[in-house]
């Protein structure tokens, strides 16, 4: 089982290393898609509309597929793919009571795939909370996507490698690192650590 967060992140897993897609060749698919969400901030003037949505929903594909880029997964919209990340409103720890809010979660099943949930609120909240005084209101708007999409390769991680110990990374510009809670989330480039050659042996079965 995974390991799970210090922080801000939340990740149970049941799966073997040996999930769903193993012994093929073909591409594993994963899904990734956005319920709907809204948000408000002073910063941003007021709501989000449907346009910086649409805005927001993009760059959190692109900078998904890009963490996933040379690895034989495909990133699609599809809600029956054999993973799947949905961008939520909200999400809730469920090892704690009360309304205790995370970044996302993930949870594997054998032979079945996984599925992760990433929460649009604590990340919107966090690239606002992030963001220089100088940022425009679209800077913010693409660090909000960015976060997303960051949050969303974190999560596919552990639902691809529920066994593996991503977390023990320290490198706050790597996608495996164990909290949202940092500027690095949202600003600036990121990479893999400890889990691309993990990945790659993985999504080679």
């Amino acid at each position: 089982m995974a390991s799970l967060p210090r922080r801000a992140w939340l990740t149970a897993a049941i799966l073997t290393t040996g999930a769903a897609g193993c012994g093929t060749s073909r591409p594993v698919e994963a899904g990734f898609w956005f319920e709907k969400v809204a948000f408000r901030s002073v910063v941003l003037g007021g709501s989000l509309t449907a346009d910086d949505l649409k805005t927001i929903e993009g760059v959190a594909r692109a900078e998904l597929v890009g963490a996933y880029a040379g690895l034989p997964i495909r990133i699609t919209d599809r809600r029956d793919a054999t993973f799947r990340v949905r961008v939520i409103q909200t999400v809730r720890d469920r090892r704690m009571r009360g309304t205790w809010n995370v970044a996302g979660e993930a949870f594997a099943v054998p032979g079945l795939g996984g599925h992760a949930s990433v929460s649009f609120e604590f990340l919107a909240s966090g690239a606002v909370a992030s963001a220089p005084p100088s940022a425009t209101r679209d800077e913010v708007l693409q660090a909000i996507g960015r976060g997303i999409g960051r949050t969303a390769a974190h999560e596919l991680a552990h639902a691809l490698l529920p066994q593996a110990p991503i977390h023990d990374s320290q490198d706050v510009r790597s996608y495996e690192y164990d909290s949202a809670a940092r500027r690095e989330q949202y600003f600036g480039e990121m990479h893999w650590a400890l889990a691309r050659p993990l990945l790659e042996a993985r999504l080679s079965q």
